[in-house]
């Protein structure tokens, strides 16, 4: 099978002719049929990013669609031919409170995570892939969409998880801090998907809500903002109707917590604000707005198990489109291509790495 191998030590990104792994207990092996990229691969490379690199060469790349091969001993849900997602976000399946997790295929997230990295080095970036059964999510009933499509659940999947987690509901007034990003983009259209009557999309730059704005059909509320904090807060509270249900922070290494304190104090009495993205700088909280007002801030990481299948169950539906992003397509022989490509993305692209003809 053909293999991407990356010698970090190195940053080298070479192209290998390697035996097909063999199944292991409780793992499953899948024939990848395309693989999304994230925008820092070259970066992630070079060596240039903070990560807990697996040791050793190994096969990087996160996510992708497949079918099964086969199955391990102990695994009971998936069988050959079926249809899969592959995500990278692998927790141990063990009854503790804090379970070593990390992404296959990228980096360790606990401190406890080097055996688990051992375990799987290996990404999604070749042909024949295997990973714990636990990491696959069942695609039935999408047969119809091409698996260079299905693999853009990776870009909704993230915020999904976020938006999830504040609750997002039916007719409620969502706000989406980083809008015009990657995550960002895909955020505010998962939250019309969840049933949102209203999303203020907030961004810097008014070029990139555009899209998002003609894609809402009278949904989405473009937030510009001025910098200007006082301001950006009355601007959203007029916008929302009074205040904001649920928000989600995506900002990308923000530089100062102006944007992010403008969502929060946007929120009404019993708001909810999940953040997602990074900041280089402390988030100084208003104590006492905070306990007066019953809101809730939470960190939230990835997603949970039954995010992913509510996900899909969105799109099956049709209440969430796969079209809407703006997807190009390579060989995997042409990675190097595809990683330009997907370091120049904005809002809703996704650069994609096919298998096969």
């Amino acid at each position: 099978m053909k293999t991407w191998i990356l010698d970090k030590e190195a940053a080298t990104l070479t192209l290998h002719d390697l035996p097909a792994p063999a199944v292991r207990p409780g793992a499953v092996l899948v024939r990848m049929e395309a693989v999304p990229l994230l925008s820092y691969t070259r970066d992630y490379v070079a060596g240039k990013l903070p990560y807990a690199y697996p040791q050793g060469p190994f096969t990087p790349g996160t996510n992708g669609i497949g079918r099964v091969v086969e199955v391990g001993a102990g695994v009971q849900h998936f069988h050959a031919g079926q249809r899969v997602a592959l995500n990278p976000y692998w927790l141990t399946g063990e009854n503790v409170a804090e379970p070593a997790q990390i992404l296959i295929g990228l980096t360790g997230i606990s401190a406890d995570s080097s055996g688990m990295l051992a375990e799987y080095p290996n990404g999604t970036l070749r042909e024949i892939v295997d990973m714990p059964a636990s990491t696959l999510v069942p695609l039935e009933g999408l047969d119809d969409i091409p698996a260079g499509r299905l693999a853009t659940l990776a870009k909704f999947i993230v915020p999904f998880g976020g938006l999830r987690r504040v609750r997002v509901a039916a007719g409620d007034t969502v706000a989406i801090n980083g809008a015009g990003g990657y995550f960002g983009s895909a955020a505010v259209l998962a939250a019309l998907a969840m049933g949102a009557t209203r999303v203020l999309a907030v961004a810097r730059r008014a070029s990139a809500l555009q899209g998002l704005v003609e894609l809402g059909k009278g949904r989405v509320v473009p937030v510009v903002l001025s910098g200007d904090v006082e301001a950006d807060v009355a601007a959203m509270r007029s916008l929302s109707g009074g205040g904001v249900a649920a928000a989600l922070d995506m900002v990308g290494q923000a530089s100062s917590a102006d944007s992010t304190l403008t969502v929060l104090r946007s929120l009404r009495r019993g708001g909810r604000l999940a953040v997602m993205g990074s900041m280089l700088v402390p988030l100084p909280l208003p104590y006492g707005e905070m306990m007066l007002n019953n809101w809730e801030l939470v960190g939230n990481f990835m997603y949970r198990p039954d995010d992913y299948r509510a996900l899909t169950a969105l799109v099956e539906s049709g209440q969430l489109s796969l079209d809407a992003v703006d997807l190009r397509s390579f060989a995997l022989e042409d990675i190097e291509a595809a990683i330009d490509h997907a370091a120049g993305m904005q809002g809703l692209q996704a650069t994609v790495v096919h298998m096969g003809s």
